[in-house]
């Protein structure tokens, strides 16, 4: 199989005020992963992750604490979490979100 997902066919979700995601890849097209576009303005999450989860930011910087450590994650360097783990992120970004299973699913 293979596809090609036009950045005007994204599927635009707004967060919060101050992040929208794109998704461009979603379990419709394939249940193992999934892949979007996270913007985001001086934002702040705490979540628990129910998917395996890598993070490449495109510009800015993404702040992320998990297991009681702080990680300045900048302009082209990539996260990853494992499923089931609690974190914490911030900051000013735009980021790639790759989910495995398939974000959803």
């Amino acid at each position: 199989m293979y596809k090609l997902v036009k950045a005007a066919d994204a599927i635009v979700r707004q967060i919060a005020d101050n992040k929208i995601v794109s998704n461009f890849i979603t379990k419709e097209i394939n249940a193992n992963l999934s892949f979007a576009t996270t913007e985001a303005t001086d934002y702040y999450e705490k979540e628990t992750t129910a998917y395996t989860r890598i993070y490449y930011v495109l510009d800015g910087v993404m702040v992320i604490t998990i297991a009681n450590e702080k990680f300045n994650v900048e302009t082209g360097d990539v996260f990853y979490i494992d499923k089931d783990s609690t974190y914490e992120m911030q900051g000013t970004f735009k980021a790639v979100t790759v989910n495995q299973p398939a974000f959803g699913s």
